[in-house]
Formats: C-alpha cells, sequence, structure tokens
C-alpha cells in the first residue's frame, strides 16, 4: 500500500511524507516531517493531511516533530484527535524526535509518555 501525501506548504509549516508501509500488512505506517509552526494557522492543514492518511489505510503514523519551532493548544488538539481516530481504527499515533517546543506544550498537558515514539 502506497500512501500519497508528497508534501504539503504552508507559510510556516511543511509537511512532508517520507516512508510508507512498514512491510506487515496489519500495520501500514507512514512518517510524517513536520517543519515550522504547528499553530490555529497551520493546525487544519495538519488535520487534513493526517485525515487523508488515516483515510488511506494507515495504522501507525510517526510525526518527526524535530524541527517544529512553535506548537500552541491547535497543535494538541491535532495530536489528540488523530491519535483518537487511530486508535479507534486499531492503529496509533506516535512522536519522534521531538523539539523543544512539542515537548513542552505535551509535558504540559501530561501526554507526553503516550505520545513518546522511543
Amino acid at each position: 500500500m502506497r500512501f500519497r501525501l508528497g508534501s504539503v506548504d504552508h507559510d510556516s509549516l511543511e509537511l512532508t511524507t517520507v516512508a510508507h508501509d512498514e512491510g506487515h500488512a496489519e500495520e501500514h505506517g507512514v512518517r510524517v516531517v513536520l517543519r515550522g509552526e504547528i499553530d490555529v494557522a497551520t493546525a487544519p492543514k495538519l488535520t487534513a493531511a493526517l485525515d487523508e492518511l488515516i483515510a488511506q489505510g494507515a495504522r501507525l503514523v510517526i510525526l518527526d516533530a524535530a524541527d517544529v519551532e512553535f506548537m500552541d493548544s491547535s497543535g494538541l488538539r491535532v495530536i489528540v484527535q488523530s491519535g483518537t481516530k487511530l486508535s479507534e481504527a486499531g492503529g496509533r499515533l506516535l512522536i519522534d524526535g521531538m523539539s523543544g517546543a512539542v515537548q513542552r506544550v505535551l509535558e504540559i498537558a501530561g501526554m507526553l509518555e503516550q505520545y513518546r515514539a522511543t
């Protein structure tokens, strides 16, 4: 299964799909690299992109958030909603390579361990 998203550019957020299908039919996975800011202006684009990946059958979504410079509660909402959708579909959302900005928001919300990949 191939996931088609490619890249999505917004003035302050770049999202790129860099890997797909880990080789297990029951675990269709995709890594999404995020760069820039996740805020009220960019969250709808991220939501739409993740919704599309889930609709295409992704069951493991790994967000590479090492290059996210800023994230507010809008970004947290996207993570929680996408994580819930994946969980309901038998999947999981993980975050790998967290920047300090992402880690702080998840720590404050008490969700750091729930989404940490390693």
